[in-house]
């Protein structure tokens, strides 16, 4: 009872640890989904707080992120309310799905909820399912420019809140900056279009031709 009672307090002082860790779930976000996900093999539970199906199969994930490890496949879980560009590349319409990454490809399951079953899944069994096509997968070039797409209005309102809080600058100001940027752009090329163009006709009727009227 004595030597219990001295390791219990040794534990909850944090001078010694349990022998075995879990594997940590990674949490994907719109903003390091690609870096993640960019090489290795995943499996990712899309999810809400609020489903109760997603809550039953929290343990279960963490179960199977614990086994996977020995697979060399990476779990990991969104969630769905919270990064919606995200979501919108996988193109999740309930809760919760799941779905594997692997060589390049995307799978979804769609089979019994179990760690033997995710295991299978995703070191074997996913060949005997068809994957996303690529203008469909989350991890493909299309995919990857849709979540780009889907980000330029939360770049536009990060730069906003840091000039008008940062900066001080006035809303006026921010929207003259932002209408300039395209008129900027469009004069540049306007410009080597000319370049281009003035070049090309030097070289086909020469330089004594550049001043005809």
């Amino acid at each position: 009872m004595a030597i219990n009672a001295i390791l219990s307090l040794l534990l909850l002082a944090g001078l010694i640890t349990p022998s075995v860790a879990g594997k940590a779930v990674v949490e994907l976000t719109d903003d390091n989904f690609d870096a993640k996900t960019s090489s290795g093999t995943w499996m990712i539970k899309v999810y809400a707080p609020w489903c109760v199906h997603c809550r039953q199969l929290e343990p279960l994930w963490q179960a199977f992120a614990d086994e996977a490890e020995a697979d060399g496949v990476l779990v990991a879980k969104v969630n769905g309310d919270k990064e919606r560009y995200l979501m919108s590349r996988f193109r999740v319409t309930g809760f919760p799905t799941i779905f594997l990454l692997r060589d390049g490809n995307t799978y979804e399951y769609n089979g019994p909820r179990n760690v033997d079953s995710f295991r299978t899944f995703a070191t074997s069994g996913y060949k005997k399912s068809s994957a996303k096509p690529f203008y469909l997968a989350p991890n493909s070039i299309v995919g990857r420019a849709i979540g780009q797409l889907y980000g330029v209005p939360r770049l536009c309102r990060s730069v906003y809140r840091l000039l008008h809080d940062k900066h001080g600058l006035s809303d006026a100001a921010i929207m003259l900056g932002f209408l300039a940027i395209p008129v900027a752009v469009g004069g540049v090329l306007i410009c080597c279009l000319d370049a281009i163009f003035v070049q090309r006709a030097k070289e086909e009727f020469g330089p004594e031709h550049e001043h005809q009227e």
